[in-house]
């Protein structure tokens, strides 16, 4: 599907995908300038999710899971030409992007338009069309303003801007702009293992989970005999409540966890877990 093709599909009132030439010189289809500098920044720059001792091996097989427009993806066909990578996305217009983001790999990264959980079926998605980085299936009107507002918190203070002297509701103005416009959806869920079965997987290097709270449901899809399959998690918490019992299931499944909260997370109950099988 070609970039106009894409855009004679979107409502009026939809942003129209551009194509952007990311630092590094890659060329990519996007929507949101602001969401695909944050996470080049993040995966190229900071390498974010090589941390802790993960890493990725030359014929590493990766699972994406919350793959957005594909960036994650990208930066590990370009660490490993020869990695083959499973990328999930449920939002279709999203998952419509990354598709044409990942063709230039051909067979080795498989893209499916699913939410992934602990059952099969089907659930009420909330896209953000103006952020589409916190769409998901536990959408929560104030949890997620919480935490875009302490994100935009948190960069105003590390560029020495004094948020005493800012207007009282700039930055509740300013997560109003980037979530107010949304729509619900209705996605189709699968579970891990069923991809492990449906695509004969016998091993999964890495596991990558941003999922905006549906972190704990994709983990309880996993059965028993498919964990041993798994040799390392990256996945980011939502929910400073699930943060033990996220550690405590990693653990007994065979993983040492290490937790950080990144800076521009501070008090906004989003941590990044790191698990490497024992």
């Amino acid at each position: 599907m070609n970039i106009d093709a894409l855009n004679s599909e979107k409502a009026s009132s939809e942003p129209l995908a551009q194509i952007y030439r990311l630092p590094n010189g890659i060329s990519i289809y996007h929507i949101n300038k602001h969401e695909t500098d944050f996470l080049y920044k993040e995966m190229f720059q900071e390498r974010a999710y090589l941390k802790h001792g993960i890493t990725l091996s030359a014929n590493a097989c990766v699972f994406d899971v919350g793959a957005n427009i594909g960036m994650f993806t990208l930066f590990v066909k370009q660490e490993c030409a020869d990695a083959k990578v499973y990328a999930f996305e449920p939002n279709p217009e999203i998952a419509k992007i990354m598709k044409m983001n990942v063709d230039r790999f051909g067979k080795s990264v498989k893209v499916y338009q699913n939410g992934i959980s602990n059952r099969e079926g089907e659930a009420s998605f909330t896209c953000y069309h103006d952020y589409s980085i916190m769409s998901g299936f536990h959408a929560n009107a104030s949890g997620d303003a919480d935490i875009l507002s302490s994100g935009i918190r948190n960069q105003l203070t590390k560029r020495k801007v004094n948020l005493a002297e800012l207007p009282d509701d700039l930055v509740d103005s300013m997560v109003q702009k980037k979530l107010g416009n949304k729509t619900e959806i209705k996605c189709q869920l699968k579970t891990i293992s069923s991809f492990i079965r449906e695509t004969e997987v016998e091993q999964i290097d890495l596991l990558k989970i941003d999922a905006e709270r549906s972190e704990l449901a994709i983990m309880e899809g996993i059965q028993k005999n498919d964990w041993p399959k798994i040799k390392q998690i990256v996945l980011e918490v939502h929910s400073s409540e699930e943060v033990e019992r996220v550690k405590t299931l990693l653990e007994l499944e065979g993983f040492k966890v290490i937790i950080e909260q990144e800076d521009q997370f501070a008090n906004s109950g989003v941590f990044n877990f790191f698990a490497k099988r024992i």
